[in-house]
């Protein structure tokens, strides 16, 4: 008998402010709520049919790591599994349900980060495109039978 699978990969932007929190055994978690879009090709145009709003739940070193790094509007792609979660309401005594993502890995496209170093830059009063470097004029020579030491044929 096959086992089933509930994993699940989202790319969308993130639309809420991160705050890092700590449950009462002291893990860390921290929740994102993605916008993912479902795009269709119409003649020769792209157009967005829907947009879903996915709560994510991240725990652990995971989430204090990403914490430090995800912002509300930046893109991520999250790796995870789904999860249902079910209460019962305090005012009418229904049986309420959820479902969200508890993610596993989250990525960030490389562009992003890079767009954040400027930022941070432009935060910091250096608006130069790329970081001043000193440089001496100073060669070392490679050690002998250093194996990265040899010409590559193109």
């Amino acid at each position: 008998m096959a086992r089933s699978s509930a994993d699940i990969t989202l790319k969308g932007n993130n639309v809420i402010d991160v705050e890092l929190k700590y449950a009462s055994s002291g893990t860390a978690m921290l929740k994102l709520r993605l916008a993912v879009e479902r795009w269709r090709r119409q003649n020769e145009q792209w157009e967005k049919t829907n947009t879903s709003f996915v709560n994510v739940q991240l725990w652990g070193d995971l989430a204090e790591q990403t914490a430090g790094i995800v912002q509300k509007g930046m893109r991520c792609e999250v790796k995870g599994y789904l999860e249902e979660r079910s209460w019962e309401d305090a005012t009418t005594g229904d049986k309420r349900y959820a479902t969200q993502v508890v993610a596993q890995d989250v990525l960030i496209p490389v562009e992003d980060i890079e767009s954040m170093v400027r930022v941070q830059r432009n935060k910091d009063g250096n608006n130069e495109s790329r970081p001043s470097v000193k440089m001496n004029n100073v060669e070392t020579p490679a050690p002998a039978n250093d194996p990265f030491d040899e010409e590559i044929d193109f």
